[in-house]
């Protein structure tokens, strides 16, 4: 079964900022043995004639059911939770989960599969997120994967990477750039993963840079008492290892 998007995208068209998080391919354990579709009960109806409905509703039921709490709930909804959003729909903004690399789940996981099939999954699996992406019309998308894969992402460039926040009394940065879609502008924000999304990044900073996020996001005329750093490899491109390869731990 593909996973094309998780979440509730009825909640997520009508919230007030429109966030979606990226990840590389969804995981093996949200097929878990015994019961593969613990996760998506409405797939083990047998209803042949309404299977997009049935689809979408294991899609959307995602986070009401049986979610993969152990990945999602470190890692993005802290960040979530500072800009008034959530996986679960119990906030302002309803967010939405997407995988840029494939929608099919692997075993084994992605770091580990051979080159050839990582080549065979991204080339339907990119085109694919582009798609989806052009689809949802978001405003914010929050990605932290290695950065190798920053250069999937093909959508034309309004801005590009700049450091708009970096966590306190650590060198953990997170960079922004603006890109275009069909009919309005995004903005992705990154930062390194360890293990999992933003895993160097305690719980209470990861709400902090969600706060940061919504200022920028609805363009409040506030104080922030949070600190921008600008570092000169912004100033080139050819050293985007640098800027996306900051080795020390953050807090």
């Amino acid at each position: 079964m593909p996973i094309m998007y998780f979440g509730n995208s009825k909640k997520y068209f009508e919230s007030p900022i429109r966030i979606i998080t990226v990840g590389l391919n969804p995981s093996r354990r949200d097929f878990p043995d015994p019961d593969p579709f613990q996760r998506f009960q409405s797939m083990k109806r047998d209803h042949h004639y309404q299977f997009n409905q049935q689809y979408i509703t294991a899609l959307d039921q995602y986070f009401e059911k049986d979610p993969y709490k152990a990945w999602y709930e470190p890692s993005f909804e802290p960040l979530l939770n500072g800009i008034n959003a959530s996986f679960y729909g119990n906030k302002e903004n309803t967010a939405l989960h997407t995988d840029i690399c494939s929608p099919l789940a692997t075993n084994p996981t992605w770091d580990s599969l051979s080159k050839e099939a990582k080549k065979d999954l991204q080339a339907e699996g990119v085109k694919l997120w582009h798609e989806l992406i052009e689809y949802l019309q978001p405003d914010v998308i929050l990605i932290s994967v290695a950065g190798e894969h920053l250069s999937k992402i093909k959508f034309e460039t309004e801005s590009d990477w700049e450091t708009v926040y970096t966590v306190p009394n650590s060198r953990y940065l997170i960079n922004s750039k603006k890109i275009k879609l069909a009919n309005k502008s995004a903005n992705i924000y990154y930062g390194r993963s360890a293990e999992i999304p933003f895993g160097q990044v305690s719980p209470e900073n990861k709400v902090k840079i969600g706060e940061y996020i919504k200022v920028i996001t609805e363009k409040k005329d506030q104080a922030i008492d949070f600190r921008t750093f600008h570092h000169t490899v912004l100033e080139s491109e050819q050293r985007e290892n640098e800027l996306f390869g900051w080795s020390q731990e953050a807090n």
